[in-house]
């Protein structure tokens, strides 16, 4: 039986282990983040709107009823005539509306409906760009720490096997006590540093697990993968500007929002002009001269109503001079725009230069730390060098290993926020 139940349990806890590539782990928060549902939501909004905007051009038909009732009675007539005194009296009607000029007010609605859709639209794939590149920086801080991980596990196994072999030393009185006191240092400074990276792995993991919309007790294990050198050979820069200043999520819900403050102008100067509808009507439209109305009194009606603010001290002008200067703020903002796309794009793409070069040279160092480390290696056991040299040396090695892994994933991250920027 407990042989059963340790299998039940060691199968429960490989069922609640994920194994994640970089890909799957970009998949699943793109399926799973809660702010893309929440922008995918408000595009779904901005499309109802549309169909809002659409509608308010066709006819409405509106019921109205009302029953009264009253402290005093009043004298009405009945069918026959007859005078009576009623405290209660019941009225009702149905009227079919067609809007036939609204100053210009339902195009312009549309019209905005309409770019705040693609806006919200453009939002919603800003979103899911956004995660991707979040996931990727995540998932890679994972992979970086892992490495490091690794590197302090080597440092500290070769600072344990030389304090191994200085403790003989000591006792045979071939190095003094403040050798063995240094080394002893080093090594509790590494057993801090794998501390520190094992926790930076577990809260990353928790916010890759957060973002993937995984269960709080799966465990996840993440796959290294390789950073390819020189990808910026691939790159058109001139192009892609082009196209980012064109094309991108940034300038086209920039061009976007001048056309939605457009139609905001048009919206506002309707105010100032007339608003004519065709109506019709059936039912009793007043009380007259009796206060309980049956069917009996109904009658159809129809025409035309028009309705026109003629003077408001001016309010109805002030808000087309304000929506005015809303487009030309707009407009600017769009100019902002473009003139902020270039400067980060050409950031992003000289940032990734800088790092393509900076990861070549941290190779090279790291090559270079290893052959120094293990000349000295070879000068120190055969007592060439001092302690402090030898851990000088194996701190370099360390530090050269800890600062490749860091530079390959800022290498890559570079060239992903470069590649976002032109979507």
């Amino acid at each position: 039986m407990k042989k059963t139940l340790g299998l039940l349990l060691l199968l429960s806890s490989t069922v609640l282990a994920r194994q994640l590539t970089l890909d799957q782990a970009i998949e699943l928060s793109l399926e799973n983040s809660k702010e893309i549902k929440v922008s995918s939501m408000a595009a779904e909004k901005a499309r109802l709107n549309v169909g809002v905007a659409f509608k308010k051009a066709l006819p409405s038909v509106v019921y109205n009823g009302s029953y009264t009732r009253s402290e005093y009675g009043r004298d009405i007539y009945k069918n026959n005539d007859t005078r009576v005194n009623a405290k209660g009296g019941y009225n009702q009607k149905i009227t079919i509306s067609q809007p036939l000029f609204q100053g210009g007010a339902i195009t312009g609605g549309i019209k905005y409906a309409k770019a705040n859709r693609q806006i919200a639209d453009l939002s919603f794939l800003g979103q899911k760009r956004d995660t991707r590149l979040d996931t990727i920086q995540i998932y890679s801080d994972i992979v970086k720490n892992q490495r490091d991980l690794e590197a302090l596990k080597a440092s500290r196994h070769r600072l344990s096997v030389t304090h191994e072999k200085q403790k003989a030393q000591l006792d045979l009185r071939l190095i003094t006590k403040s050798d063995l006191l240094k080394t002893e240092y080093s090594i509790l400074e590494v057993d801090s540093n794998i501390i520190r990276t094992n926790n930076l792995i577990t809260v990353n993991k928790e916010k890759l697990r957060i973002k993937m919309g995984l269960p709080k007790n799966e465990d996840i294990t993440v796959v290294d993968f390789d950073v390819p050198t020189n990808l910026s050979h691939s790159i058109n820069f001139q192009a892609d500007l082009n196209q980012a200043m064109e094309k991108s999520i940034d300038a086209m819900i920039a061009k976007y929002s001048v056309d939605m403050a457009d139609a905001s102008k048009t919206v506002a100067r309707a105010d100032m002009l007339p608003q004519v509808s065709a109506f019709g009507s059936y039912g009793v439209e007043n009380e007259r001269t009796k206060y309980n109305a049956t069917t009996d009194d109904a009658e159809w009606r129809g025409g035309i109503k028009v309705s026109w603010n003629v003077f408001e001290f001016g309010k109805n002008y002030d808000n087309y001079k304000i929506a005015d200067l809303n487009k030309q703020q707009e407009e600017l903002k769009e100019k902002i725009s473009q003139d902020n796309i270039d400067v980060r794009v050409t950031d992003a793409y000289l940032n990734l230069i800088k790092m393509e070069k900076e990861r070549e040279s941290k190779g090279r160092a790291l090559e270079a730390a290893q052959e120094n480390y293990d000349i000295d290696r070879e000068k120190y056991i055969s007592g060439l060098i001092s302690t402090v040299d030898f851990l000088i040396s194996e701190t370099q090695l360390r530090d050269a290993r800890v600062q490749y892994n860091q530079v390959v994933v800022d290498y890559l991250y570079a060239f992903e926020k470069y590649r976002s920027m032109l979507i």
